[in-house]
């Protein structure tokens, strides 16, 4: 593991940038930047400070975001948590509107005037072209149709959900929970744990003694293999699918030391990308890299 970039703050969910090909497309906190790792442009917001309000570059400004969705090379919708709604971004101009939701006024309200409810994780629903979908507070699940804006229900978790995933072949979600990672069925609308428990502490082996502090982010390595930033205890957890089975990348001492996956440091990882052959990490004020084949498995492809 080596570190690829320093940021002004934590860096939350990371995605290839479709508009700077090479780029990494990230959220700093309260900002949107792009880099190529070597330097760092601010796109909207402000790293340390948060608020609300639309405008051009760095007279934007949100309360937080945890995720946020490509629609196209130059269109961006944002996960604004705090601020209780989506955000548009222009990249062509930088300039941000509200998408979905009334900005800054909490609700549960559906349709094309919907009000949301702290919403965090934002994909593309790969069973329904030209639809996301949308973690809120309280587990609840909506489903958002990008051409009208239409907001709807989709499911309830019934647990807090931090993000989530969606497999290609099912369309079911993997989803971080609690101190959990689980799997919430696309047809059935139930949720099942598979590893950890809502009690917090850490330990590798068989899902069903496996114990998270603060799972955030998953990423999937390939088919049978999930990666999972486990904030609090500053490692990365290796779940395979097959086996049943996890281990840990780094020590779980706090920090930002390169090397092997023994003796690496980690501080609070939370963001993961992974492209072809390597591993992004978003941390606290910095993006580490790994690169190469992990172990034995090999990385899934873009």
């Amino acid at each position: 593991m080596t570190t690829f970039l320093q940021t002004e703050s934590y860096v939350y969910h990371l995605q290839k940038d479709l508009y700077i090909p090479g780029n990494i497309l990230f959220s700093d906190r309260y900002a949107m930047e792009t880099t190529d790792g070597y330097s760092t442009s601010l796109i909207a917001g402000s790293a340390t400070q948060n608020g609300y309000a639309q405008g051009v570059g760095s007279h934007a400004r949100f309360s937080f975001i945890p995720s946020f969705l490509q629609l196209s090379t130059n269109q961006v919708i944002i996960a604004d948590q705090y601020n209780h709604c989506l955000r548009y971004l222009n990249r062509n101009s930088n300039q941000t509107d509200q998408y979905a939701g009334n900005c800054t006024h909490e609700g549960n309200q559906n349709g094309v005037n919907a009000l949301l409810n702290k919403p965090k994780s934002l994909i593309n629903d790969l069973n329904n072209p030209g639809h996301v979908l949308i973690s809120e507070q309280g587990g609840i699940i909506k489903t958002m149709n990008t051409t009208n804006r239409n907001v709807s229900y989709f499911g309830n978790v019934g647990h807090e959900v931090y993000s989530f995933i969606q497999e290609n072949k099912t369309g079911n979600l993997f989803m971080t929970v609690l101190h959990a990672v689980g799997v919430f069925s696309y047809q059935t609308k139930t949720f099942t744990m598979i590893s950890g428990s809502t009690n917090s502490g850490f330990q590798d082996g068989p899902f069903s003694e496996v114990r998270f502090d603060g799972p955030i982010s998953l990423s999937f390595l390939n088919n049978r293999t999930l990666l999972v930033s486990d904030l609090h205890n500053h490692r990365l957890r290796v779940l395979d699918l097959v086996t049943n089975t996890s281990s840990s990348i780094c020590s779980g001492e706090e920090g930002h030391k390169d090397g092997n996956f023994s003796t690496c440091t980690l501080y609070r990882p939370v963001g993961l990308l992974t492209l072809t052959d390597t591993v992004y990490v978003g941390s606290n004020q910095r993006i580490r890299r790994i690169e190469g084949k992990l172990g034995l498995l090999t990385f899934i492809a873009e």
